[in-house]
C-alpha cells in the first residue's frame, strides 16, 4: 500500500478502501485487555464478517504500548490479530497512542509539552519513551503488508491539558515537530509503509485553518478527519471536510475518514430517538451512504465507520445483520472493481500525468454505473465476497 498523486494505492493503481474501527481488536484474555477480549474463533469471526458482509479491507484499531505486558520484546498480542486480518485479507492501521489516556494506564491527556518533547521520556509508564516504541514497532513489522499504515496518535491536539488553553501557533509547532521527528526515526528502520499523525481535522488546538496544511505538510504520508457531525458534510469554511480535501490535495497527500460515527437510533433530521429499531438503523444507513458519497465526491479515499462488533447494533455500534452493511459492500464492491480495471490496464504510480481515468473518477459521481463500465471476468464479483 502506498500514497502517489494525492491517493492511497495498491499494487501502484489508485485505490480506495472502506471498512471499520474496533479499538478493542487486540485486546486479549490472558494478556492485555481494554474493552472486550475476542477468542481466537471470535476474532476469525470478526474478521469474516467484514470481509463477507461488508466487503471491508482496512481495520483501525490500537496497537499501544500497554499490549506488551512491560516487555517491549512481546508483539504477541499484535501479532495474533495481524494474522487473522491477514488470513481475511483485510489490513491494519496501527494507532500507537491515544491523545487521551484511554488504554493507557500510565499516562493522562497529551499535553503540548508531550509533543514539545515528553514523547522522548519514559514518563508514560512504559519501559520504552514513544518514539522508542514507534521505531520498534515499525522496525519489527517494517516487511509485514498486513500494515495499511502506521498511525503515531488518536485524535492528536496539543493545548495545556484537557480543556485547557490553546497557543495555536504554538501548538501547530510542537504537533509538526513531533510528527516529523517520530516518522523519520520511523522510516529510517522501516521505508515500506505510510506514517499518518492522527488528527480530527475539525479546527482543534494546533490543527486550526492553515495549521491543518503547516501540520500535515512534514514528513507523514496521509491526512485524517473524524466526523460526528450530525449533517451530512462536516465544518464549514476553515474546518472540516471541505477544506481538509483540498489542504491534503494540494499537498499531494491521501486523506481518510478514520472515524465516522452515527447513533444507532438516529431519526432523518438526524436527531437521536434513544431508541434503537429496525427503522432507525435503516435511517442510519441512509445517512451513511450521504456521507460517504459526500466525501468519496470530494476526494476522501477512505472511509472507516466507528466501530465494528459481534454484538447487536446499539450506540455508534454496527452489528451482524445490520443494514449499514450493506451499503459498505456495495461501495466496497464498486472500489475493488475499479482497481481491478485500472490494474488490469497497466495503471501506476509510475504512469505520469495527474489525471485519473474514467473508470476512477466514477466513484463518487456516478457509482451506480461504474460497475457497468468495466470488463470484469465472468463471476469476478462472487469470488470477491467469496
Amino acid at each position: 500500500m502506498g500514497a502517489a498523486r494525492g491517493h492511497f494505492t495498491l499494487d501502484g493503481a489508485p485505490w480506495t478502501f472502506t471498512g471499520y474501527d474496533a479499538y478493542y481488536a487486540a485486546s486479549l484474555h490472558t494478556g492485555y485487555q481494554c474493552g472486550p477480549a475476542l477468542s481466537d474463533q471470535e476474532v476469525d469471526s470478526f474478521f469474516s464478517e467484514m470481509q463477507q458482509r461488508n466487503g471491508s479491507l482496512v481495520l483501525r484499531t490500537w496497537f499501544f504500548q500497554s499490549f506488551q505486558n512491560g516487555n517491549p520484546a512481546n508483539f504477541a498480542q499484535y501479532d495474533r490479530l495481524l494474522a487473522a486480518a491477514a488470513a481475511h485479507g483485510i489490513r491494519v492501521v496501527a494507532t500507537l497512542s491515544n491523545q487521551w489516556g484511554a488504554c493507557e494506564p500510565g499516562h493522562p491527556y497529551h499535553s503540548i509539552t508531550w509533543y514539545q518533547g515528553g514523547y522522548r521520556q519514559t514518563n508514560d509508564g512504559y519501559p520504552l519513551s514513544f518514539r522508542d516504541f514507534a521505531v520498534s514497532m515499525a522496525r519489527h513489522y517494517a516487511n509485514n503488508p498486513t500494515i495499511a499504515m502506521w498511525q503515531l496518535v488518536n485524535e492528536g491536539e496539543a493545548a495545556s491539558s484537557h480543556g485547557g488553553s490553546c497557543n495555536e501557533s504554538a501548538a501547530a509547532q510542537a504537533l509538526r515537530s513531533f510528527g516529523d521527528d517520530v516518522t523519520a526515526g520511523m522510516k529510517a528502520v522501516d521505508p515500506n509503509h505510510l506514517v499518518n499523525l492522527g488528527t480530527m481535522g475539525g479546527g482543534q488546538c494546533g490543527t486550526s485553518g492553515a495549521d491543518y496544511a503547516y501540520v500535515n505538510g512534514g514528513r507523514t504520508d496521509v491526512c485524517e478527519l473524524h466526523d460526528y457531525a450530525h449533517q451530512v458534510v462536516m465544518g464549514g469554511r476553515t474546518s472540516g471536510i471541505v477544506p481538509d480535501t483540498h489542504t491534503c490535495g494540494g499537498l499531494g497527500k491521501p486523506l481518510f475518514a478514520g472515524e465516522v460515527g452515527i447513533d444507532a437510533s438516529v431519526l432523518p433530521n438526524w436527531s437521536l430517538s434513544g431508541v434503537v429499531t429496525p427503522v432507525t438503523l435503516a435511517t442510519r444507513a441512509v445517512l451513511f451512504q450521504q456521507k460517504m458519497d459526500a466525501m468519496f465526491s470530494l476526494g476522501v479515499s477512505g472511509f472507516l465507520i466507528w466501530s465494528k462488533t459481534l454484538t447487536p447494533s446499539v450506540s455508534w455500534h454496527v452489528g451482524p445483520g445490520d443494514p449499514t452493511e450493506a451499503v459498505m459492500l456495495a461501495h466496497q464492491l464498486r472500489f475493488d472493481a475499479v482497481w481491478a480495471s485500472l490494474r488490469g490496464h497497466g495503471y501506476g504510480a509510475g504512469s505520469g500525468g495527474t489525471a485519473l481515468s474514467a473508470e476512477f473518477a466514477a466513484i463518487g459521481t456516478g457509482l451506480d454505473n461504474a460497475l457497468l463500465s468495466l470488463s470484469l471476468s465472468p463471476g469476478w464479483l462472487e469470488d470477491r465476497v467469496r
